[in-house]
């Protein structure tokens, strides 16, 4: 059973070659378990604001990789944009993460 005050590893990658971007959020744990994520990608600019929201849970294997979620999201230089994550472990918070956007080239 995943503890709620275990090291997590919380990292998110971008699929190559994709436009707009595709992101994965990871997650890794020393420990197995299940973990539930609320996930939130706000972006503002010229062009009005839009939001992401996300929710779900995932099983982990211990000291594996896991992919929260997918999500595709265009972001231009002068956007103002950010990714929040927030994972629980058996109902209790077990990490807040905050992530800048990928941009475009």
């Amino acid at each position: 059973m995943l503890a709620a005050d275990v090291n997590l590893q919380v990292w998110l990658d971008t699929l190559p070659g994709t436009h707009p971007s595709v992101v994965i959020p990871y997650v890794q744990s020393p420990e197995a378990g299940i973990v539930q994520y609320q996930l939130s990608a706000t972006k503002r600019g010229r062009s009005g604001s839009s939001t992401i929201n996300q929710s779900g849970g995932v099983r982990l294997q211990a000291n594996q990789p896991t992919a929260l979620t997918r999500f595709s999201l265009s972001v231009g230089q002068q956007d103002q944009c950010k990714i929040e994550l927030v994972l629980f472990a058996n109902g209790n918070p077990a990490g807040s993460y905050q992530f800048d956007c990928p941009r475009n080239p």
